[in-house]
């Protein structure tokens, strides 16, 4: 008892200031609607900035959930486009391929990635157990990354766009023109299309696509952007410069491809080739 007297006596000024402050706050704020509302609104400002924050927060930590729901949904949309547009072009393939669909495409998450070497791979979490096999094409939802080349159980090793020894039928999507695709190993967001024709014309800004004539990737899918085209007089072609879609150091989930109708295509081409070979 004598403890809170010796204390109010000791902050007998500050309490007094303290008391008249919280008084002449009741008097402003009892009648006056104004400073009320002035009052609740910057309350709701603090309170509505602190729940953003939080939400930005939480939001973040949520992202990959996100990420995975969004990439999973896109191959649902790859596979039932790959049906309804596969089904108006050929009859039902019985037992291997019921609905006519050609390819199938699965969502993988990239786990490691290089962009810098003569020779870059990119390693996926998915693997035999999960239906992927050496040879199959890897897209992003921007275009081409490129091809399976190693399997285990759970994982799956690709050789990456930008590697010395990836080269990929690619076509004008204006014309209609094939040539190659190929990394030149000086920098990752770009890559070189040769054996493009000079009679073609050709612009800066012009899509390329693949072109359909490997098993890997289906016909049309996006490999990058006209930036520049040299004419070479002596061999009557072009050399184009692409800048690439696909941005290879932001890469998070992609799409592997799956041929249904490799298997039939590759052995009927062996065998016409040993055929009219042996000939």
């Amino acid at each position: 008892m004598y403890g809170i007297i010796a204390f109010f006596r000791r902050h007998y000024f500050a309490v007094l200031f303290v008391a008249l402050e919280f008084l002449s706050l009741s008097f402003v704020f009892r009648d006056n609607y104004y400073h009320q509302a002035g009052f609740f609104n910057s309350a709701n400002s603090v309170a509505g900035s602190f729940y953003k924050t939080y939400n930005d927060i939480t939001s973040y930590f949520h992202l990959k959930t996100e990420n995975t729901q969004l990439a999973e949904e896109n191959m649902r949309l790859h596979n039932n486009l790959a049906e309804i547009t596969d089904t108006t072009k050929r009859p039902k393939v019985p037992h291997t391929n019921p609905y006519g669909q050609q390819f199938n495409f699965t969502t993988a998450e990239v786990i490691d990635n290089s962009t810098n070497q003569a020779s870059n791979y990119i390693t996926l979490n998915m693997g035999k157990k999960q239906g992927i096999a050496e040879g199959m094409g890897v897209i992003s939802p921007s275009g081409i990354v490129g091809v399976v080349i190693g399997v285990s159980d759970h994982y799956a090793v690709v050789m990456s766009m930008l590697h010395k020894n990836y080269q990929l039928s690619a076509m004008l999507k204006k014309g209609g023109a094939f040539g190659t695709i190929t990394w030149k190993g000086d920098d990752y967001r770009y890559a070189l299309l040769s054996q493009i024709p000079m009679s073609e014309q050709v612009n800066a800004g012009d899509t390329i696509v693949s072109s359909g004539y490997s098993t890997m990737y289906p016909k049309g899918i996006t490999i990058g952007v006209v930036e520049k085209a040299e004419p070479i007089p002596t061999q009557y072609f072009y050399t184009i410069k692409v800048r690439l879609t696909t941005n290879f150091k932001k890469l998070g989930f992609v799409y592997v491809v799956s041929d249904l109708m490799k298997t039939e295509k590759t052995d009927l081409e062996e065998n016409a080739h040993k055929a009219n070979d042996g000939k």
